[in-house]
């Protein structure tokens, strides 16, 4: 990495966890005040947005030149002595914009801000395809007292903020995350409009070359351009200030041990040139006669008019270099072609160098879709706009177009919409149109427990929670002799009778969907027991995170059961949901082997009969499975990056240990929906030569050490 100096840009080292790439045509940003404007066409040179523009009018490039005095920050590129070229010779990392300031604090500690729209790669190296780009703002400032709240008061904000760990503060803000194809999560971040050194637009200071840059990158120097009127670098806290003497806060009431503050920035910034274009779509319409037409649409920047040109691409001239007409960044031209040409270039002229975009010919696929709910049937129209070639017109994932339609019948359900192709590159997709009448609600069913069998004056739980569809009343019906609590809820109870004998309840549900059929559940009175045996169920073998049914049913002469949990210090105490009942249920807790947390779960299940005098006991153990926990990668930068997979998909936290699982802790991270986790935290512990990490989960997985490269 190549830096003006070492203390002004060390603190940029490192990427954020981000997703994304960049829109072709130029995006909007927000309202008026802070943040930039808009994100303009891709470049077909390194896929990286041409130009950013703040609410002020400003447009910056991203700079990469091999040797700029100018633009000194940038990731180092594989060869330094031959030009730049993507993606061979390209650096890792390069700046639209770069500010940055510093001051020295009490204690002999330094507070340093960052601000900078930075262009990267999501996975680190230079891989075409993973280009992302964000807003930072950082701030860094060692030897500060613990548990004491610093103001910090920049160009792009003010934050309140404590230390992190032991006598540092170090707090990172990146906004840029977005789908691939999409650079416009930048715009929202907090720089714009872009900093720039107070000379900048007078065309007066030499060092900026006619205004071509908005600072040199190294000299320190004042700035304008906060939306906040805060074209400072400011610390208040506690005797901050190392001088007692000086006031460095004029502008700022209260002791002078307390603000400490600077109104000199380094600023790294290139205008951009060029205002790039964007080649959006070129799609053709043939006649039966074979003379054919091309639309041709394209974007760039908005505001003046541009010189925006397209020819043929294809190796032959199906046509004449032809000028698109339009404004305000739209622009098309219809060509008329000999022959089709396959691919057509789209160039702004008036670019220096010339910004060309290169695109596929495409037929345009126009149709409907609809489903008739009453018959089932899903209907599929399309055409071409080729009716000279008449390609294949296929619905995705339903088969080929006969004539233009396609009818499936007996479809269980529609999908939203329907994706037509052609063979001639064209595709469309049809919102699906449902007409019929309206779905009838599930019909209600009553269901009550399984039987049960119990012991006279026992406390008898009948549960119907599990009737299906929406209800709005239960009713329940008992044979004489028993009195229920609540007959119109969805959980009563009774007192079993002292006569022994089967008895049968019922349940009726009624809703929407009109009123069920009796459920009936059978509860057989025993013969007054003489011996209380207590069965906690068979050992389990379970899923940390998964929740637990403990089972007593089996139990015999049991009239109460009282379940709790048993156990050394060194397993995690949990809630019973039920504890009285016979079926109670647990979440089993996660927890890292780092917490002094191991081991399974013993529970103990006491049953008595119904006088009370007769007891039982019985114990049942619960084991939790444990995941498999790999480390792909791992890098140490400034930042820390580990990577790798688990074998379970269940959102689970994981977390990395420097040398060792009871090291110090790297970072965090939650599995995702794929199975892998990338750990990015802000701040971690230093890694030195022959550093492993070692990773765990909350599901009990451990990994093996892993090496960690430095670089």
């Amino acid at each position: 990495m190549r830096r003006p100096t070492a203390a002004a840009l060390a603190a940029l080292l490192g990427l954020p966890v981000l997703v994304g790439a960049t829109a072709s045509a130029a995006i909007i940003g927000g309202t008026p005040g802070p943040g930039l404007a808009a994100v303009g066409p891709v470049s077909a040179t390194n896929g990286y947005p041409v130009w950013y523009r703040d609410k002020n009018g400003l447009r910056l490039e991203l700079c990469v030149a091999a040797a700029d005095p100018l633009c000194p920050a940038r990731g180092d590129l594989p060869d330094e002595t031959a030009p730049v070229s993507f993606p061979d010779n390209y650096p890792d990392e390069a700046f639209y914009s770069l500010t940055g300031a510093q001051v020295d604090t009490a204690n002999a500690g330094l507070a340093r801000l960052d601000m900078a729209l930075e262009g990267a790669f999501s996975a680190g190296p230079v891989v075409d395809g993973e280009q992302v780009v964000f807003a930072r703002m950082r701030v860094k400032m060692t030897n500060v007292r613990n548990d004491t709240a610093y103001t910090f008061t920049t160009p792009v904000g003010t934050k309140t903020l404590k230390a992190n760990r032991d006598g540092l503060i170090f707090d990172t803000e990146d906004i840029g995350i977005g789908a691939p194809g999409d650079f416009s999560g930048a715009l929202g971040g907090r720089i714009g409009p872009f900093l720039t050194w107070d000379t900048f637009g007078t065309r007066t200071d030499p060092a900026l070359l006619g205004d071509t840059y908005v600072g040199d990158g190294v000299t320190e120097h004042r700035i304008k351009g906060s939306p906040y009127g805060t074209n400072v670098f400011r610390v208040e806290g506690p005797n901050v200030n190392p001088s007692a003497t000086t006031d460095a806060c004029p502008t700022v009431a209260g002791p002078v041990t307390d603000c400490i503050e600077t109104d000199l920035f380094t600023v790294q910034g290139k205008v951009a040139t060029t205002a790039g274009v964007s080649a959006d779509a070129a799609t053709y319409s043939r006649s039966s006669e074979g003379r054919s037409t091309i639309d041709v649409y394209a974007s760039s920047e908005s505001g003046e008019l541009r010189a925006i040109e397209v020819q043929d691409a294809s190796g032959t001239v199906g046509f004449a270099a032809t000028g698109l007409t339009g404004g305000d960044g739209r622009y098309f031209a219809r060509v008329a072609a000999t022959g089709l040409p396959s691919k057509v270039q789209v160039s702004n002229v008036g670019d220096v160098p010339v910004s060309r975009k290169t695109i596929g010919v495409v037929d345009r696929v126009s149709g409907t879709a609809t489903f008739d709910n009453d018959r089932r049937i899903l209907s599929i129209g399309a055409t071409s706009s080729d009716t000279f070639g008449d390609p294949v017109l296929t619905a995705v994932g339903f088969g080929p177009l006969e004539g233009g339609t396609l009818v499936v019948e007996d479809l269980g359900a529609p999908p939203v919409s329907v994706v037509v192709t052609s063979a001639a590159g064209g595709s469309l997709t049809i919102p699906v149109t449902v007409s019929g009448a309206a779905t009838d609600p599930i019909p209600v069913r009553a269901q009550a427990d399984p039987d049960q069998t119990v012991q006279p004056g026992q406390l008898v739980t009948l549960d119907g929670s599990s009737s299906r569809g929406t209800i709005l009343s239960y009713a329940w019906e008992s044979p004489g002799g028993i009195s229920l609590t609540s007959p119109e809820a969805s959980l009563t109870t009774f007192t079993a009778p002292s006569a022994p004998g089967d008895y049968e309840l019922t349940l009726t549900v009624t809703g929407p969907g009109g009123t069920s059929d009796r459920a009936t559940v059978k509860v057989t009175v025993t013969e007054p027991v003489v011996a209380v045996v207590a069965s906690a169920g068979p050992d389990q073998t379970v899923r940390r995170g998964s929740v637990v049914t403990l089972d007593g049913t089996a139990s015999q002469g049991a009239a109460t059961f009282a379940w709790t949990q048993v156990g050394g210090p060194t397993r995690p105490a949990v809630t019973l949901t039920g504890a009285a009942s016979a079926r109670p249920t647990f979440t089993f807790p996660l927890y890292h082997a780092s917490d002094g947390n191991s081991g399974p779960l013993t529970f103990r299940l006491t049953v008595r009969d119904a006088s009370g005098a007769l007891t039982g006991v019985d114990d049942v153990v619960v084991t939790p499975t444990a995941d498999t926990v790999v480390v792909t990668s791992a890098r140490y930068k400034g930042q820390w990056r580990v990577d790798g997979t688990s074998s379970v998909v269940a959102g689970q936290r994981v977390t990395a240990h420097l040398n060792g699982i009871n090291g110090p802790v790297v970072g965090s991270a939650v599995v995702d929906a794929a199975g892998a986790f990338s750990i990015r935290p802000a701040t971690g512990p230093v890694a030195t030569q022959g550093a492993t990490v070692v990773v765990e989960s909350e599901l009990g997985g451990i990994s093996t050490p892993f090496s960690v490269r430095l670089n």
